[in-house]
């Protein structure tokens, strides 16, 4: 009987609607879609008892339910919720289902699930792997095995604490939504919201999940006082009375784990005292009620046995979950009498049993509580006995990430510096070869704090530490890592090895902006690394190559760097460095102008990188080979394209390849006019750009804004954004303000104005002056040069631009130069000419549906038209100019809807505005003396207007004055 529990179990209260989601949720997914639910709410406010009511039903249901969770902890291992899941279903499924389900992907599996080897005992061989292929075929190993699983009955993934998971867990949980939608598959997952301001990671994650549209998030909140009541009644057996549930629902604020935790300290204490009425407390202003809720725990735990409480913080020493026999061993007990002792935790409902012979707190408070309430020097002690007896059972042949990351945490604790190091450096190479960076920055860092000044292992763990902390995008961390490694090496006068940490350091340098510090890094590294050239040599040519074309607009010497690590590049065989040195050179000779070879050699460097199954390379080549496409006018098939570029930089887990992926889908459909899709990548773009803090990215990012506010017609929201992001470029890098300057310009001419837009114009003619005509970055600056000069009308800079313009016909730089060859055309009256470029340009916007494009392109055509023919084919221009002011309004840009429909208020024949008013009312019948009343204006007046009105349109009558004003739509 419920009412007869002395000790007793929770029952959840007051989440229905909560569960009746989750089962929407669970038949979806059944029925083979993969989908997300995650729960958040503040801590102790039940959800991880939603979880477990949640994986009930599912298991009723016939579905796997597979558990994990993340810890607090310093030092814990990465994919630990996906080891702790899969863990125990390897060591429960049988060997004939693990074969079945693992395949030829057993051996990767086994690289993070040490169980796997133990149960198929003799696995396939494997093969070394670079990094990224390795960590692509991991994840795509982890997704088989989970659709795998979920195959038969389905599976739901309970994982508990996500606001603790580290970022490889984050990362391949992403990816197993992204490429395996249709497995029978839930992924369950709790976490604290309020923790997400400190895990950005996370913050990408849920963005993430979002734009695949799988995720259905569930908050939990406080629980209503009815609900304390049932929570209360589940407990007891019994109702509690109102004045004591009003105490109740006061101390716990709703938080169900603070009322239970109440509730059991009031019922041992003999505070409440049950009648057949109800319970009332026995005298509540007396009543001292504990001063916080660990208290609580804290005083539940004191009235168990003194070996219990011993015994439980023994084990809140080893972690959230400790084995029975290992707890023995480290107490130095009998393990019949410490399973005992913990049969009685176990009913007092501290613990729970997760399998046979391994325990777990019921909430990490409890065993937070515990650890704290233990002396320094005890726990030191403990830390020791713990660390020694993990080191006794760790496999020599293949230790697992657990198994070193629990030994660096214990040791670290342990006061013995030494063992510290070795372990938290073992962790470290285990998990950077587990693609986890953030956890061996971790590692790294404690081992840094156990090395002596002078011990030769610290340089390499700086240097390694520095390649960390960049692969997370933690810049400036790395800098002073590479720094500090690069101080040591030169005490020691390894050139080698200052030659290899000074191309480390040039990359972060870079990535800051710092462009001088980083030429004059990379030029000293390749001068050590010169005198007996290696593949670092090779690298290093290529990123002081690289950024001698990017950023300092040097060609020569650009390509004479890249030309010659190409050449040295090919004795050594090696497919990714082959792949590095052509997309180098390719991207050399494309901005220089020369197109055609240079895509040529960005689409070999794709190829070798994609067979070589280098991501983070085929990264680097779609951005290079995108530009140059886009720049050629090859638009086929561009967002595909960007989507594989967005596809590696993801595999990469490397924030910087993501740098400029959502500038470029936001900008592309913008074109288009899609403001939903437009919105959705802003928003993703500033969010990894404000985490990342990279002052060139902000910049670009703040311009693309700019850009697109001008789409809109958003001019004076358009100017400020573009305006400060120049300011950003002028500080950062000068000379590339020939990418970015021409806009300020456009948007002033747009503004009206000219004095302003005109000063661009001659600011980026001096800018130009020291390029080489034909590179990329002038027929760049070209294009916004002849876009202003289009907005100001100006024949002279018309004529000057056309010839510049003119062998680039077909390009595309985010405007269609053929668009823009025809609008100078009409400005230098080359009607024929005009019509040719502005066909070419028209056909491309439709094609593309490029609609902001496509609006310029038909007023340009409808201008042509009224230019070309005059009063004899009007028509045409003003059918053209109406389909773009319907654009322009489509697109939400007003200003120049309003200025098209001003045009088109107006005569084709050259009427004044007045003459235009007073043919309107001709033609609705008005006679000439009512005409010059409504417009308050002489007779005499109106008959003038009238005159030229007929002479301008060639008829003799205001019947022929009329047929032509109702034939040409100037009466509504």
């Amino acid at each position: 009987m419920v009412g007869e529990r002395l000790l007793f179990e929770p029952v959840l209260a007051g989440r229905q609607n909560e569960l009746r989601l989750f089962q929407q949720q669970f038949v979806t997914s059944m029925a083979g879609q993969l989908l997300v639910t995650l729960v958040d709410g503040e801590p102790g406010i039940g959800k991880t008892h939603f979880l477990w009511e949640a994986a009930q039903h599912a298991e009723q249901a016939g579905a796997v339910v597979l558990s994990g969770y993340a810890s607090e902890a310093e030092g814990m291992p990465p994919y630990l919720p996906l080891l702790e899941a899969l863990g125990q279903y390897i060591r429960s499924a049988s060997v004939e289902e693990l074969q079945e389900q693992t395949g030829a992907m057993a051996p990767v599996l086994a690289t993070i699930l040490p169980e796997l080897s133990f149960r198929l005992r003799e696995l396939p061989d494997s093969y070394s792997l670079p990094p990224e292929q390795a960590r692509l075929r991991l994840y795509e190993a982890v997704g088989l095995f989970l659709a795998a699983i979920a195959r038969t009955s389905g599976l739901v993934l309970v994982l508990d604490d996500l606001q603790w998971a580290d970022t490889s867990t984050l990362d391949l949980l992403c990816y197993v939504v992204r490429t395996q939608p249709s497995a029978r598959l839930l992924i369950l997952g709790a976490y604290r919201n309020s923790e997400m301001t400190h895990h950005p990671a996370f913050g990408r994650s849920l963005t993430e999940l979002h734009r695949l549209r799988r995720l259905t998030p569930i908050t939990l909140k406080p629980l209503s006082e009815a609900d304390i009541g049932l929570l209360a009644f589940n407990l007891l057996g019994f109702s509690v009375g109102p004045l004591l549930l009003h105490l109740l629902v006061l101390q716990s604020e709703g938080n169900p784990f603070f009322a239970e935790e109440l509730l059991r300290d009031w019922r041992e204490t003999g505070f409440l005292a049950k009648d057949g009425e109800g319970s009332q407390p026995e005298d509540i202003r007396t009543r001292r009620l504990p001063s916080s809720i660990v208290g609580a725990v804290q005083s539940r735990v004191d009235r168990l046995e003194t070996q219990i409480g011993s015994l439980l913080q023994v084990a809140s020493v080893i972690g959230r979950a400790f084995a029975v026999d290992f707890l023995a061993g480290v107490a130095g007990q009998d393990v019949e009498v410490v399973e005992e002792y913990l049969q009685k935790a176990l009913e007092a409902q501290l613990i729970r049993s997760s399998r046979p012979g391994i325990f777990t707190f019921s909430h990490d408070l409890i065993r937070a509580g515990l650890y704290d309430g233990l002396p320094f020097f005890q726990r030191t002690r403990l830390h020791t006995l713990i660390a020694r007896r993990l080191a006794l059972r760790l496999r020599s042949d293949q230790p697992a990430t657990h198994q070193l990351a629990e030994l660096a945490f214990h040791f670290a604790r342990s006061g013995d510096q030494e063992q510290s190091a070795i372990y938290s450096l073992l962790a470290a190479e285990e998990a950077m070869r587990t693609y986890a960076s953030e956890v061996a920055i971790g590692h790294y860092r404690t081992a840094l704090q156990h090395l002596s000044a002078h011990d030769p292992r610290r340089a390499e763990s700086l240097l390694r530490l520095g390649e960390a902390s960049l692969q997370v995008g933690a810049v400036q961390e790395a800098v002073e890592a590479f720094q500090a490694a690069q101080v040591w090496w030169k005490n020691s006068g390894d050139r080698v090895a200052m030659g290899k940490v000074g191309l480390a350091l040039g990359r972060a340098y870079w990535c800051l902006e710092e462009i001088n510090l980083a030429r004059a890094t990379f030029e000293q590294a390749v001068s050590l690394l010169s005198s007996t050239p290696t593949v670092d040599t090779v690298k290093a040519m290529v990123e002081l190559g690289s950024l001698l074309l990017v950023s300092q607009h040097n060609y020569l010497a650009a390509q004479r760097h890249l030309e010659r690590a190409l050449d040295l590049a090919r004795p050594f065989g090696d497919m990714r460095l082959k792949a590095s040195a052509n997309r180098a050179f390719g991207n050399a000779l494309m901005r220089a102008g020369k197109m055609e070879e240079g895509i040529r050699l960005l689409e070999e460097a794709l190829a070798i990188a994609d067979e070589a199954m280098d991501v983070m390379e085929a990264a680097e080549c779609c951005e290079c080979l995108f530009l140059a496409r886009c720049w050629a006018g090859q638009l086929d098939g561009w967002e595909d394209f960007l989507f594989r570029w967005l596809h590696y930089a993801q595999l990469c887990h490397d924030p910087f390849q993501l740098r400029h992926i959502y500038s470029h889908l936001a900008t592309f459909h913008a074109q288009r006019g899609d403001w939903p899709l437009t919105e959705e990548y802003l928003l993703q773009g500033q969010m990894l750009t404000e985490q990342q803090g990279l002052p060139e990215p902000l910049a670009m990012f703040q311009w693309t804004r700019g850009v697109i506010s001008a789409f809109q017609g958003k001019l004076d929201t358009a100017f400020e954004l573009i305006q400060a992001s120049i300011a950003r470029f002028r500080v950062l890098e000068p000379q590339s303000l020939v990418w970015w300057l021409g806009w300020l310009g456009i948007v002033q001419a747009l503004q009206g104005k000219r004095k302003e837009a005109q000063a661009v114009l001659e600011e980026l003619e001096t800018l130009l002056l020291p390029l080489p005509s034909g590179s990329m970055a002038v027929v760049h600056a070209h294009t916004h040069m002849a876009t202003i000069v289009v907005s100001l009308g100006d024949r002279e800079w018309a004529e000057r631009l056309y010839t510049l313009l003119l062998p680039y016909h077909g390009q595309y730089h985010a405007i269609l130069i053929d668009r823009l060859l025809g609008s100078l055309a009409i400005l230098l009256k080359d009607f024929t000419v005009a019509q040719d470029h502005l066909k070419a340009a028209e056909a491309v916007a439709r094609r593309f549906a490029f609609n902001v494009e496509l609006a310029w392109t038909l007023e340009a055509c409808g201008n042509l038209a009224f230019a070309r023919d005059g009063s004899k084919n009007s028509e045409a221009g003003r059918s053209q100019l109406k389909e773009a002011m319907e654009l322009f309004t489509q697109l939400g840009d007003q200003i120049q809807a309003q200025r098209l429909h001003n045009q088109l208020r107006r005569s084709p024949f050259n009427l004044s505005k007045r003459e235009g008013e007073v043919l309107r009312l001709v033609a609705t019948g008005k006679s000439n003396r009512q005409i010059g009343e409504m417009l308050v204006i002489s007779e005499r007046t109106v008959i003038n207007h009238i005159v030229n009105i007929f002479n301008k349109m060639g008829v003799s009558n205001r019947a022929g004055a009329t047929a032509f004003a109702i034939r040409h739509k100037l009466i509504e």
